[in-house]
């Protein structure tokens, strides 16, 4: 019996005790690929909370993007709209190149620093109105009325000014091409310190229409052109 002791205390000691926890499982290796995949689905488990948190912010920031553009687009449409609608004015309003504005009645009106390029505006009348520093280049401008009109430092290079009239305008610092010699009038028109192409002006001094004064700046029109 004695003998018998020694076996059945390493058998007690190798006993699990029934009060202590343990796994259930079969055997080491078991145990281990069973914590490793409770291991693995607790660290799966973070990223796809995590998925489901982004997609709740982007499903809440999408809206107000769209809000932002919405109202982006809103304030552009405002201002184009505006923009159309506008009387072309110093410092505002619209451009006209490349317009037809034939046979319209542009006079009495403030056009300072407007675009005029290209624009096709026959018969149409620009009588006493502020052109300062327009570009009418390249423009067509037959039977156009300029009378009285303020068009200094305005550009009339390369254009068709057949039958324009010029008549009383001031001129003064503005740029003239070849077709200054086809306009109906220039009596009382204030050309200083205006660019004319020198082969023109022999011919211009001799046209019956280049005299009288200016009304606005009281300088004589063969003066301005220093015709002798």
């Amino acid at each position: 019996m004695r003998s018998f002791l020694p076996i059945l205390s390493a058998i007690a000691l190798s006993t699990p005790s029934s009060h202590a926890f343990h796994a259930p499982c079969a055997g080491h290796s078991i145990c281990a690929r069973h914590q490793l995949s409770r291991t693995s689905i607790s660290l799966t488990n973070e990223p796809i909370q995590n998925e489901s948190r982004d997609a709740d912010a982007t499903i809440i920031r999408r809206p107000k993007l769209e809000q932002s553009i919405a109202s982006s687009l809103a304030a552009v449409s405002i201002l184009l709209g505006a923009a159309t609608s506008a009387c072309a004015v110093s410092g505002g309003g619209l451009d006209y190149a490349g317009l037809d504005i034939s046979g319209q009645d542009f006079s009495n009106r403030n056009f300072k620093g407007k675009d005029f390029t290209q624009v096709l505006a026959k018969a149409t009348t620009f009588a006493n109105s502020n052109l300062q520093g327009c570009r009418f280049y390249n423009s067509f401008l037959p039977e156009s009325n300029f009378e009285g009109a303020d068009v200094r430092g305005a550009s009339f290079e390369r254009n068709n000014m057949d039958n324009a009239n010029l008549r009383n305008v001031n001129a003064g610092g503005a740029y003239f091409g070849d077709s200054l010699l086809d306009v109906k009038s220039m009596e009382g028109a204030d050309f200083t310190d205006a660019s004319i192409p020198p082969k023109l002006l022999n011919s211009i001094c001799e046209r019956e229409d280049v005299k009288g004064t200016n009304p606005d700046t009281g300088v004589d029109t063969r003066d301005s052109l220093m015709c002798l």
